[in-house]
């Protein structure tokens, strides 16, 4: 119970008041009296005498003072001589507003932590914009509280039947482990995402089972080309499609190129002929005629300057050593071409690639194995792709499967970094970091709505009260 002195002062905020000191937890009832909070009790519960309205304390809470509040606590004494019993009020009687400060800064520190500021960040943020000290120590264990506290998020949208599964290693205190995760290949939906010590058949066949608690009906799966995974899906889903990543495939014939005719640092300057070569196989699936078109301009260059070096008087040495010199200055000018274009695709409206039809990727298969060489194991890779070309092409005849695992990828990129997934302390740390983002990725509110306008609007009604 709270009695309220109403006048022109506070007759304005007498809901608010109400509101804040009604559900006090105090043994005895509140009265607010000229800006005054006193104990409501008449006699001394000792002596039976009158009590006396003895001054007041203000409150000494550094939060509070930091807002500009000076409230007033009133003590009550005993006027009988002898008699010792006084009431000082306990700070508890404010305990709503400071439930409410709490709560407050709890949402700042986890908003926060979803934008992967650390512990010392928070607590510089919300000293300069609040003027509150807090140590980042504090933060640390509030925040790892409320994760302890929180469940999970699951899936919140109806699959679309189509997964996509890829795999991250992760290292934790020199120990290396397997980050294997599923998403929804068409919504927001994860449905696996843990730590493993393996990605053998038998661990991704447990995962696949769990799979099925989420998907009823799976009809593919876009996954890289471990053989381990592929077994897993087709034993555990019948009839499944497995659509290999053209990403993974790119990779693996850029790697080939790399390992027999790469140069340089980590050999992963390719020359120019191979270059045109490369972009030959990437073309079947993607369109990368832009490329084609210049890497051939220059090596037309290229061609002109070498004729011109080999009928000039120079000594075959010298001769040599000229079309060396002038092969690497082509091969810096494509590789500067290509970062540029890869630039301009990274861009939020640049040049898109787009995916051939089936027919189209045939005939550029055909035709890239006519006009080019290909070093014996770039040869390999288009010998597996002519073997597993359904495995390859599911995404040409169904719009709702993707040809890259990038899905996945994605999501690997807001949760942890490279340098972030190579310097967790625990797997704690890994599953609490994942609840920070499956709930913004489900935009599951951390608390309820309107919990800062409660708290301006309380701590507006405690200034007009009590305010200095």
């Amino acid at each position: 119970m709270v009695k309220i002195q109403t006048d022109l002062n506070n007759f304005s905020v007498f809901e608010g008041l109400f509101s804040l000191f009604a559900s006090s937890e105090q043994a005895f009832p509140l009265t607010i009296e000229a800006g005054v909070i006193i104990p409501d009790i008449a006699v001394c519960p000792l002596c039976n005498s009158p009590l006396s309205k003895n001054g007041y304390n203000e409150c000494q809470n550094q939060q509070a003072k930091m807002f500009g509040l000076s409230l007033k606590k009133g003590r009550l004494i005993c006027t009988t001589t002898g008699c010792s019993f006084q009431l000082n009020l306990p700070q508890s009687a404010l305990g709503f507003w400071f439930s409410k400060l709490s709560d407050l800064l709890e949402s700042i520190m986890l908003s926060l932590k979803t934008k992967k500021l650390s512990s010392e960040e928070i607590a510089l943020h919300i000293k300069e914009t609040y003027n509150l000290s807090i140590s980042d120590e504090y933060i640390r264990v509030r925040l790892n509280k409320i994760m302890d506290q929180t469940n999970k998020p699951i899936p919140v949208e109806k699959s679309s039947g189509v997964i996509v599964h890829d795999e991250q290693f992760v290292k934790i205190k020199g120990i290396d482990l397997k980050r294997i995760s599923a998403v929804d290949a068409n919504n927001s939906n994860v449905y696996h995402d843990a730590l493993h010590k393996d990605r053998t058949a038998e661990t991704t066949i447990s995962v696949c089972r769990e799979l099925k608690e989420f998907v009823n009906k799976l009809r593919a799966v876009v996954m890289d080309g471990l053989t381990a995974s592929q077994k897993a899906y087709a034993e555990v889903f019948t009839g499944i499609l497995i659509q290999y990543c053209l990403f993974h495939f790119a990779k693996n014939v850029r790697d080939a190129y790399k390992e027999e005719v790469g140069y340089g640092k980590g050999r992963s300057c390719v020359p120019l002929n191979n270059l045109i070569g490369f972009f030959c196989i990437m073309n079947i699936f993607f369109d990368h005629e832009r490329e084609i078109i210049y890497l051939r301009g220059l090596q037309n260059e290229l061609n002109g300057q070498i004729e011109r070096i080999n009928h000039a008087q120079y000594t075959l040495t010298k001769t040599q050593e000229y079309i060396e010199d002038t092969k690497m200055v082509y091969d810096r000018k494509a590789t500067k071409f290509l970062c540029e274009v890869k630039k301009i695709r990274r861009r939020k409206n640049g040049i898109k690639l787009t995916l051939r039809t089936e027919e189209q990727a045939l005939e550029l298969l055909t035709k890239a194995k006519l006009e080019n060489v290909f070093p014996n194991k770039v040869q390999k890779q288009i010998e597996r792709l002519e073997k597993d070309w359904v495995h390859f092409t599911h995404c040409m005849r169904d719009n709702t499967i993707p040809p890259t695992s990038n899905k996945v990828e994605q999501f690997y990129g807001v949760t942890l970094s490279w340098v972030e997934k190579n310097n967790l302390q625990s797997k704690e740390q890994f599953y609490q970091t994942q609840k920070f983002f499956l709930m913004k990725r489900y935009t599951i509110p951390f608390f309820r709505q309107g919990i800062f306008m409660d708290f301006l609007k309380n701590t507006f009604v405690l200034l007009l009260t009590f305010g200095t």
